[in-house]
């Protein structure tokens, strides 16, 4: 998963001959090594990951390695706020259990379940060949290459009651 959000940079893209003004909005995406390590990286666009990936452009701060993939992410949807409201905020442990509830149920009440054929249908819905109402199983592996092809995904936990 990808966060959306604004800064106050300017980048400049040698190899491409590019300015990006991230004033405007810029892709964060979470991003892990074969060596273990994890870091951010911002990006203009999916695209331009997929491409800086793709050419070896992507570099670990640890190892230097080109190893580097997306790792998976919860959604950082930032909504407007009135001031000196914090950006995070916490729920009492109970209330969390209670949505957590409502969202699994809701989901398996509205979506369909495609199990281990997941990520096959997420690249349909990818390619607008069907809804995106569904959810399943995914490997580690089959995640991460769909967050390689630009697919977005976010992991739900199941909650079950004790």
């Amino acid at each position: 998963m990808c966060y959306v959000m604004p800064c106050s940079y300017i980048i400049v893209d040698t190899l491409k001959g590019q300015v990006y003004n991230v004033n405007n909005i810029m892709i964060k995406y979470k991003l892990k090594c074969r060596c273990t390590a994890e870091f951010e990286g911002w990006f203009p666009s999916s695209k331009d990951y997929t491409r800086q990936k793709n050419k070896g452009m992507i570099n670990c701060p640890m190892c230097d390695s080109t190893s580097v993939d997306k790792a998976i992410m919860a959604p950082n949807v930032k909504m407007s706020k009135t001031k000196g409201e914090p950006d995070d905020y916490m729920v009492m442990g109970e209330s969390a259990e209670s949505i957590l509830r409502k969202l699994n149920k809701k989901i398996k009440k509205d979506f369909q379940d495609v199990g281990k054929n997941f990520a096959r249908e997420a690249r349909k819905a990818a390619k607008g060949k069907r809804d995106q109402k569904f959810y399943g199983k995914a490997t580690m592996e089959e995640a991460n290459q769909l967050l390689d092809e630009g697919i977005d995904l976010f992991q739900v936990p199941d909650y079950k009651d004790n």
